[in-house]
């Protein structure tokens, strides 16, 4: 094994036995990113020098973007390829080599991580336990004749450095909190040793850190994926971005963040970070760092940090434990067998997915929160609360309402297809108090009425503006589950 730096080693996590091949046998240490698109405070890339320092070799850093990923859209294309050009930008800034590749059509290559694993002496990728990721890098690291090793970069304190059989938020909250001023002073930003990887990689990269957005959109249409879901201007896809919109909320809303929080209407009042947390464009470590330097209230201070590092990193935590985090077996046993009880209970509608998917329902506050999710990627969390809950008493049975939840989460958010809204859903389907009657079609699960999110400042005038928006159509595409269609 490596002798990893101190601020490193709880982050690494073997994914195969083979060991790290001699300098002299490699051309460069490879750090594959699948998900944390970002040149600075990113452990993988931290972690990739300190071993190419170690053994005298440059970092070659690597991100690929298929066209067959599920759900793939200009919507996720263009934020994947977006933060690709960031951190190729912030790579040559920080004195690395970083290539892209996007497989479409007119530029395709099959087995590039394997290819460009030839000349290395380690493979390094960051470590997450949901959506293609993992499967990708076991998949990966049980074929290759490589070390491979997975770096923790999604989440402030490691997940495989918290204790197993956390089953309750104080608990997590407990043992996470014991933990957290360690990760939080830990060094990053390694220097390399020896400059940037100068030598031929394996293909034609895509030189996306030169790339204009015009190009980035004519590469976006060549690749076959969904057209018909179009990209969220309001999300620029850059470290530049979330910082910025990181310092607006300190200086303009933090403050208030407790009482803000839960009005959808006050678009100012949450940090609307989760679409940059989710595809790694700004890490925890630097969020958590500028809120305790802030100058405010400590209770909302508290409160944030509370939602990001205990709630997010809670849920985190469950999904690295799970074999199936996006599965509705996650769902606690009693409130999920409740449910399944109830499964044959007359429901008073049945909508069509093509009814849901363009919010078109009989409830006004659930069309504005579809809607927004339909047209910007983003819904506030307080909706998605109420959402998720109609969506139980909508579909036939519990295990189609999971479904039809998760395929309009992972298809329309930016922040899909993450260890946080898997948990978000569970705690729609049960993962909470349980209710203080059984009731028909939830059982035990406690619903959720709109009463006091319509009375917050401002509220029902923006559901009515949201629900009576004209949206735009897009596909429901063959081949999905019988059940959701």
């Amino acid at each position: 094994m490596p002798d990893w730096s101190s601020a490193l080693a709880a982050r690494v996590r073997p994914l195969n036995p083979v060991p790290v091949r001699d300098a002299g046998a490699a051309d460069y240490v490879l750090c594959w990113l699948q998900q944390t698109l970002r040149a600075h405070d990113n452990p993988a890339i931290d972690a990739a020098i300190d071993l190419g320092n170690q053994l005298g070799l440059p970092v070659l850093v690597y991100h690929g973007v298929r066209e067959d990923y599920p759900y793939a859209s200009d919507r996720l294309h263009a934020f994947l390829l977006g933060a690709s050009r960031d951190l190729q930008q912030g790579c040559r800034a920080r004195g690395l080599r970083a290539v892209s590749f996007i497989d479409r059509a007119t530029h395709r290559e099959k087995g590039l991580v394997y290819r460009l694993a030839e000349q290395a002496a380690a493979v390094l990728t960051d470590d997450h336990p949901v959506y293609v990721a993992r499967a990708q890098a076991t998949r990966f690291a049980a074929r290759a004749q490589r070390a491979v090793f997975a770096i923790d970069t999604a989440r402030l304190v490691p997940s495989q450095a918290m204790p197993d059989g956390l089953t309750t938020t104080p608990s997590f909250r407990k043992a996470h909190g014991a933990l957290r001023a360690e990760f939080e002073a830990h060094d990053s930003d390694f220097d390399s040793a020896h400059g940037p990887y100068s030598g031929p990689v394996c293909f034609a990269p895509d030189a996306l850190a030169d790339a204009s957005d015009a190009e980035i959109a004519r590469i976006i249409a060549a690749c076959g994926i969904d057209h018909s879901l179009p990209p969220c201007p309001e999300f620029p896809p850059t470290a530049a971005a979330a910082q910025a919109a990181l310092d607006q909320f300190i200086a303009a809303s933090l403050k208030n963040y407790p009482y803000r929080r839960n009005n959808p209407a006050d678009e100012t009042g949450v940090s609307r970070l989760s679409p940059y947390l989710h595809f790694g464009v700004i890490g925890p470590r630097r969020i958590t760092a500028a809120v305790r330097a802030a100058d405010l209230p400590a209770n909302a201070k508290w409160k944030y940090l509370d939602e990001l590092l205990t709630w997010r990193e809670y849920f985190h935590y469950l999904a690295y434990r799970s074999d199936a985090p996006d599965s509705f077996a996650t769902v606690p046993e009693r409130p999920r067998r409740s449910l399944l009880d109830h499964a044959s209970d007359p429901r008073p509608t049945l909508y069509t997915l093509n009814s849901l998917l363009h919010g078109q329902t009989d409830d006004e506050t659930w069309n504005a929160a579809q809607k927004q999710w339909l047209e910007t990627g983003y819904m506030h969390n307080n909706l998605r609360m109420y959402w998720g809950k109609q969506i139980i008493r909508w579909t036939r049975d519990p295990e189609t309402a999971w479904k039809t939840a998760c395929y309009l989460n992972d298809r329309l958010s930016l922040d899909g297809r993450d260890p946080a809204t898997y948990g978000n859903m569970r705690w729609v389907f049960g993962m909470s108090k349980p209710a203080y009657r059984e009731q028909p079609i939830y059982g035990w699960v406690p619903p959720k009425s709109d009463r006091a999110l319509r009375k917050r400042d401002g509220a029902a005038a923006w559901l009515a503006d949201w629900a009576q928006r004209e949206t735009l159509r897009i596909d429901v595409p063959e081949g999905l589950p019988h059940e959701l269609l």
